[in-house]
């Protein structure tokens, strides 16, 4: 008999190591039967209960408890157990209404709830006391915001002066603190009321019984600049950016939605959050503009969805094989048009439970799909909305990953790109721009051929152009051949400009360039790999034989 004990974790929900461990087992095949001391500790959630009980009779597991007597194999025995369930989800919830309720009932009287004491005080007798040595490090910091009128310049001044964060002892007996204060630290201090001896609490704050550190106008007027310097932020907005979740870089950071203003213009970024250890080491924070972003995630799913043979792979991980396997890699094609014409307020979650993680990096994008939900939206219908099951993803650790060398990291703050539908009743001519742009772009590899002696900055001299325009214009060269030749013929999409195409990160995967462009899929898809057949591109020794690709840009522009 195997054991599986959660000691110290909430039955509340299903995140539990003990638990997964479980629902891993169940779905190898190794667990005939659940024994428990009592119901409400597998679960205290009847909806979480509903959907074990599911996984459970699809897998013809039983269930006992040690201590409760029933019997779930008739209509009765059901109906006692979910009553036993919804009484011990009715008592989570009245205790955590009872913690709820204390926690008002000592802000409404001026003190604070547990914790470990807020820089500047110390507990004594149970109330706080100033220390006086950490608060006048308080008053510095306002003082410097108020001088400078940026969180920026009172975090150098802090860090110029050498500050530590309190040196505080848990009830555990650990030490915390004592290290160079943070910039999360500097701003909670400048936005924290305990300081002008009040306590925050549900929607307004209480007079408290501590002795304020600063006065009154001080904290007025902190708070005066601190609204002149603060915007809405992209949740405010409504966007429909969706990647904040399940995005980080490949240093580790979680990159969040990000917002910029320009003449009164937001612009949306996912940026690298700052987080303490890449402070330390001086670590540059990764920025991607948010729309570019989503339209390479989508594109690379929704070629992912259509390529066969990176489809059956991913199957395979979930143990799929024979004639299920081949049935279910039938309906990619589908699937990816389900993708591409979902409503942008779907999208969300759809993404969410497709995939597990995307990773940025300089020239990659990293994509983790989960290949428990891609069977089940391989066979959805495209009724309604699609949800993930997360009660069923710690039954199946597979996952697949989807590299898509593209860079979408940028120093600099491009101009962003739109993706329009094609017209087709619209009648395309040869967009000179365009083709100026492509002449631009052979001759910028020309240039680099003939100097490889001179680096990027350079070349970029020699060239008559900034480093990275000059890096954007040797991009054109890696796309895809029919992409040129509709350029050539004026029969690119409309939305597609010469501002369009100078500003995006081309990816080298010509699927993904396709789908990010609006050009249609060929009829027989050409890849630089199926082309070459060894490589991406010809070797000299081909070239020189003639065996290599011709130059189409030089004879059609």
């Amino acid at each position: 008999m195997q054991r599986y004990d959660d000691g110290g974790h909430s039955g509340s929900g299903l995140e539990r190591p003990a638990l997964a461990a479980l629902m891993q087992d169940i779905e190898a095949g190794e667990i005939d039967t659940v024994v428990v001391y009592k119901i409400d500790r597998l679960t205290r959630s009847l909806l979480d209960f509903v959907r074990l009980i599911e996984i459970f009779d699809r897998r013809s597991i039983g269930l006992v408890s040690v201590s409760q007597a029933f019997d779930t194999t008739d209509s009765m025995g059901r109906m006692i157990l979910n009553v036993l369930l919804t009484f011990s989800q009715f008592e989570r919830e009245l205790i955590a209404e009872r913690v709820r309720d204390s926690i008002r009932t000592r802000k409404r009287h001026g003190r604070i709830h547990g914790g470990l004491a807020p820089f500047g005080y110390e507990y004594r007798d149970g109330e706080l006391e100033v220390v006086e040595a950490e608060a006048e490090i308080v008053r510095f910091i306002y003082a410097a915001f108020l001088r400078h009128g940026t969180y920026t310049a009172a975090m150098t001044a802090v860090r110029e002066a050498g500050f530590c964060s309190s040196l505080k002892t848990a009830r555990n007996g650990t030490l915390r603190g004592g290290r160079p204060m943070s910039a999360g630290s500097v701003y909670n201090i400048l936005r924290y009321p305990i300081y002008v001896g009040e306590i925050r609490g549900h929607d307004r704050t209480w007079p408290g019984r501590h002795a304020p550190i600063i006065e009154r106008a001080t904290w007025d007027a902190a708070c005066a600049l601190a609204a002149k310097r603060t915007r809405k932020g992209p949740s405010a907005l409504g966007t429909d950016h969706f990647l904040a979740g399940i995005l980080w870089d490949d240093l580790g950071r979680h990159m969040l939605l990000d917002v910029n203003w320009v003449d009164g213009q937001p612009y949306h970024f996912y940026v690298s959050s700052n987080a303490q250890w890449s402070q330390a080491e001086y670590r540059r924070a990764y920025r991607s503009r948010a729309d570019r972003l989503d339209a390479v995630a989508l594109a690379a799913l929704g070629a992912f969805l259509t390529d066969r043979s990176r489809l059956r792979a991913a199957l395979r991980t979930h143990g799929l094989f024979g004639a299920e396997l081949d049935r279910l890699a039938e309906y990619g094609g589908a699937a990816a048009c389900r993708l591409a014409n979902a409503p942008p307020s779907q999208v969300e979650a759809l993404i969410a439970a497709l995939l597990i993680r995307i990773e940025v990096a300089p020239e990659a994008l990293t994509m983790e799909v989960r290949p428990i939900e891609l069977r089940r939206f391989l066979e959805w219908d495209g009724q309604g909305t699609f949800v993930g099951r997360q009660a069923d993803w710690s039954t199946s650790n597979a996952r697949y990953a989807i590299e898509v060398p593209v860079s979408v990291i940028a120093a600099e703050r491009w101009p962003s790109f739109t993706l329009r539908p094609r017209d087709p009743t619209a009648e395309c001519k040869p967009d000179k721009q365009l083709k100026i742009l492509l002449r631009n772009a052979r001759a910028a590899q020309a240039l680099f051929d003939a100097h490889r002696d001179l680096d990027l900055v350079g070349l970029a001299q020699r060239f008559g152009r900034s480093p990275g325009y000059f890096s954007r214009l040797i991009r054109l060269n890696y796309l895809a051949p029919d992409i040129v030749a509709a350029i050539a013929d004026g029969t690119q999409p409309p939305g597609l400009n010469r501002k369009t195409l100078a500003s995006a990160h081309i990816p080298l995967d010509w699927t993904v360039q396709r789908r990010m462009f609006g050009f249609p899929e060929p009829s027989r898809p050409v890849t630089p790999r199926n082309l070459f057949g060894r490589g991406m591109w010809p070797s000299r020794a081909e070239d020189d034989a003639g065996g290599g690709e011709k130059d189409l840009t030089a004879d059609i522009l």
